[in-house]
């Protein structure tokens, strides 16, 4: 009847609303991307790499977000997926422990980024850069239901601090306090670099308590079996 038609096309265009919000969000996060991770890049293969590393990055956190019709999505499995896009058969140089965290979409996609240059920073110089260092993600629920996220380095090269700030330091210091209120803090500890994270409560739908084994059989098998293709460290 005429009612449920309305009812219909009333909820048709609030999909397609939805949708072009997204789209637009998207693409003004890539023309971001593209803007300022042309900085300092001397050639445009470097300048390539590092741009199809950001998007692929983007693109595995869409994946799982989009799994469950842009429903919250696993911290855990962020983590693994990306470190097992870097590390392959390695990816147990990264232990995670603590409880799982399902963040919502916009704060998902934020996370990702963060953790992409995290590892990134760390292939490069840090404590993945070698055949012998170790990182250690904890992740802990505080009093006030917020999400505190630690990386700490061990066994790798030793740090120098960066002398130039680069786009991808700029993400992992300004991305959380910008984009979600939350705090971002880094420091270069000559033993390994250290990091700390607060996501505030509105961006987690929820914790879950999970054994990382689990989650890393489950990332593992979100990562395709073929390489995505080059992509050079920065």
């Amino acid at each position: 009847n005429a009612r449920d038609q309305a009812r219909s096309q009333e909820q048709q265009e609030l999909l397609i609303a939805e949708l072009n919000h997204r789209v637009r969000n998207i693409l003004n996060l890539i023309k971001s991307l593209l803007a300022q991770s042309a900085d300092g890049q001397d050639d445009i293969r470097t300048f390539t790499a590092v741009i199809g590393g950001r998007v692929h990055a983007l693109a595995r956190a869409h994946d799982q977000i989009t799994r469950e019709n842009w429903s919250p999505a696993s911290i855990y499995d962020l983590i693994q997926t990306e470190a097992a896009a870097y590390l392959g058969d390695k990816r147990d140089r990264i232990a995670v422990t603590g409880p799982d965290a399902m963040l919502h979409p916009h704060a998902y996609s934020t996370m990702a980024l963060v953790i992409h240059e995290l590892l990134t920073n760390s292939a490069k110089y840090g404590a993945l850069a070698d055949s012998k260092g170790n990182v250690a993600v904890t992740l802990e629920r505080d009093t006030n239901g917020e999400l505190r996220l630690g990386w700490q380095e061990t066994g790798g090269p030793t740090v120098a601090k960066p002398t130039r700030r680069g786009f991808g330091t700029t993400i992992i210091e300004r991305s959380i306090p910008y984009e979600l209120n939350g705090t971002s803090e880094i420091s270069y500890d000559p033993a390994g670099v250290q990091a700390s994270f607060v996501i505030p409560v509105d961006s987690i739908d929820r914790f879950a308590n999970r054994r990382v084994q689990e989650v890393a059989e489950e990332a593992s098998a979100m990562v395709p079996s073929k390489p995505l293709g080059k992509v050079l460290v920065v």
